[in-house]
Order: C-alpha cells, then structure tokens, then sequence
C-alpha cells in the first residue's frame, strides 16, 4: 500500500508538471503572437512616419516586456547603484555620451563586471588545466585576465570617444559651410540646421546636430542648445562656435557672420594642421630609412664588391 501511494502522488506530480508545462508554452505562444502583431503594427506606421500610442490596455503590452524586463533592469540598476558611486556614474555617463554608444552607465558598469567575473573565472579553469603551476600563478592568471577585461573596456570607450571626436570634427568644415549657405539664401537658423540634418551623411556631425534641433523643439534657446553641444562633444570649435553665437545674438550682428568666420577658422586651421604634419614627414621618415631602406641599398651597392674581395683573397 505505502509503495502504490508513493507511485500514485508521482504520478499526480508528473501530470501537474505536464499541465503546467502546457499552459506556460500556450501563454508563451499567445505573449509571442501578440509581439509580432505589434512589431509588424510598428514597421507600417514607421513607413508613414507616424508613432504609435502607449496601449490603452496594459494587456496589449507583451509579457516579457511588461513583467520580466522592468524587474530585470530594477535589480540591475540596484545592483549598478550599489557598486558604482554616483561620481563615477556621471563620468561614464559623459565618455559613453562623447563615444555614442546607447548604454547608461548602470548597464555598462554591470556589463564590465560580468566581462571581468568571466574572464577572472577563465583564469581559474586555465590554472586548474596547469597542474605544475605555482600558487602565485594560481592566482596571478585569474587576476591579471580579470584586470585585463575591465581595463579594457573603459580604454575601448575613451577610443571610442576619441575615434567619433576626430571624425566629428572632420566633418565640421561641411558642416559650417553648409548652414552658412544656407542663412545666405534666406533661411533662419533653425531651417538651415533641418537642412544640414536631411543632407548630410550618417555619421557623428548629424547624430549630434540632430540633437541640437532636438533640444530646440523641445523648449531649449539656441544658445543652450549649443553649449550643450559643445560640453557634451568636448569639441573646441564648437566651444568657440557657441561662444561666437552667443556673441551674435547679444550684439545683434546676425548668425550669418559668425557661421562665415566659424568656417573660414575652422580651415584656416585645418590647412595649418596639415601644413605641420608635412613638415614632419622628414623627421618621422627617418627611423623607416635607417632600418629598411639603407640596409637593402648598401646590400645591393656593397654586396657585389664584398663577394669580389672575398674571392680575390680566397682564390
């Protein structure tokens, strides 16, 4: 009796796990159709340039993103909060900015950790896999690849600022070009600004300046919106060209000037930069001659008189 007992509340055990098993998949099902009803709802008003609402209805939101994604980013951001002090979330928040990457600071203080519990627990199977290892190198491999990981990713996101910044500022004479065009013909500034952003190409100036007319529609002056360009950017032309705006407007000199002597600066130093790197081209030439041109030369001149004195002397 005890034995067809046990066997009977398994066997209730085995169909609850079966029925709940069935009704999670169908939930799962029903939440999945209801995602690509509204991923499919969303690619055809994009097509018309239109946004849709919140949904009325809770319920219309999928599962995931209505239950499991707003409790995974509470524990995270708990967790980030609890790791990294508030001065230091404001510094990353400005590099990750400057490097244009989408991640807030909490998800990538959380994202640098992981790298490095991962790469600090490859460091330890590699240790195992080396018996004859020392103590210190038990602990020096996990240690250093942990350390390597998360070095890494802040070098890689100050390249990354720095990489955007160049690029940036590259594409300045353009930009300063075409909204000074732009004012000539007519147009205020914050039509030229919509017409810098429709005809320039994808790249950090129209990201940035697409922001700048952002923070105008939204209520910001244009000097505001500037200046925070500038100290977002970190950019010194665009400081000074900020700073000559503000001027403009207080003096009432008009945007038209200070877009002229934006660009006209801005490639007065571009030809003065470059004028400097090719007068080091001699000087860094150097270095490349001395080890691979000169030998190659001296070999192909001296090499045929070496191979006669040693046959005069040999023969």
């Amino acid at each position: 009796m005890p034995g067809m007992n046990t066997l009977f509340w398994l066997n209730v055990s085995i169909a609850a796990l079966l029925a709940l098993s069935v009704i999670l998949f169908r939930l799962w099902i029903q939440d999945l159709k209801v995602s690509n009803r509204q991923k499919v709802l969303r690619e055809r008003l994009h097509s018309y340039h239109l946004v849709r609402s919140a949904p009325a209805d809770e319920l219309e939101i999928p599962f995931v993103q209505r239950v499991i994604v707003p409790t995974m980013k509470k524990i995270f951001g708990s967790l980030s909060h609890a790791l990294t002090p508030k001065k230091v979330q404001a510094e990353w928040a400005r590099r990750l900015r400057q490097a244009g990457s989408k991640l807030n600071p909490e998800v990538f203080s959380l994202v640098r950790l992981l790298t490095s519990l991962l790469l600090l627990a490859l460091g330890f199977y590699i240790a195992a896999l080396n018996p004859g290892a020392s103590e210190i190198e038990r602990v020096a491999i996990p240690l250093g690849l942990a350390a390597i990981g998360y070095i890494f990713m802040g070098v890689r996101v100050n390249t990354q600022a720095q990489n955007r910044l160049k690029l940036l500022e590259r594409s300045l004479p353009e930009v300063f070009d075409l909204l000074s065009v732009s004012v000539e013909a007519g147009l205020a500034f914050d039509g030229a600004l919509r017409k810098l952003v429709t005809n320039i190409d994808n790249g950090p100036a129209k990201e940035e300046f697409s922001r700048v007319m952002s923070d105008m529609q939204l209520g910001m002056t244009r000097i505001d919106a500037l200046s925070a360009l500038a100290e977002r950017t970190k950019s010194r032309e665009l400081k000074r060209f900020a700073g000559l705006m503000a001027q403009s407007d207080r003096t009432g000199s008009g945007v038209a000037g200070a877009l002229k002597v934006q660009a006209r600066d801005i490639k007065e130093n571009r030809s003065a930069q470059a004028r400097e790197k090719a007068a080091l081209i001699p000087v860094k030439i150097i270095f490349p001659m001395v080890l691979f041109i000169f030998p190659a030369i001296f070999l192909t001149i001296l090499g045929p008189a070496f191979l006669s004195i040693i046959h005069i002397f040999h023969g």
